[in-house]
């Protein structure tokens, strides 16, 4: 529900590069879709997730497609003001395998922070805050649709 209906903005750190993600609720509400585009130059990575409950597993899965070939699964479980991804496995178009985890901590109204790792190794950290998205649009070429 913090996320649904609202885009988000982070920088990565030492640089000037940044990731807007957009949220909402999907098929009423049973599905929630997170489109994020980081624009590099003339060009733009562009990645889509859907979430969705899991009656059996009883978790909430879902799956990441990038344009660049690449796919994700994984599983979110939340705890507090924290979401844990403990399993994200992400297939590069070359067949690559690698397995990240997650922690996304909500630190305030308008705001979230992401740290990743891989084998132990923080391998990105970002804090998201909150922006419409007219904003959200005009970041990224051609909108973050």
């Amino acid at each position: 529900a913090f996320l649904a209906g609202s885009c988000w903005t982070g920088v990565f750190p030492g640089s000037e590069t940044f990731d807007v993600h957009c949220y909402e609720p999907v098929y009423g509400g049973q599905y929630l879709r997170d489109v994020h585009a980081v624009p590099q130059g003339a060009a733009v990575y562009r990645g889509e997730t859907l979430y969705h409950w899991d009656a059996e597993a009883e978790v909430i899965t879902y799956r990441y497609y990038n344009s660049i070939g690449g796919v994700s699964d994984g599983t979110m479980t939340p705890v507090g003001n924290r979401m844990l991804f403990p399993d994200e496995t992400h297939r590069g178009q070359d067949g690559e395998e690698r397995v990240f985890s997650t922690v996304m901590e909500i630190t305030g109204p308008d705001g979230y922070s992401v740290v990743t790792s891989e084998d132990g190794e923080v391998v990105m950290q970002i804090e998201f805050q909150r922006i419409s998205r007219q904003d959200a649009d005009e970041m990224v070429p051609d909108g973050v649709w």
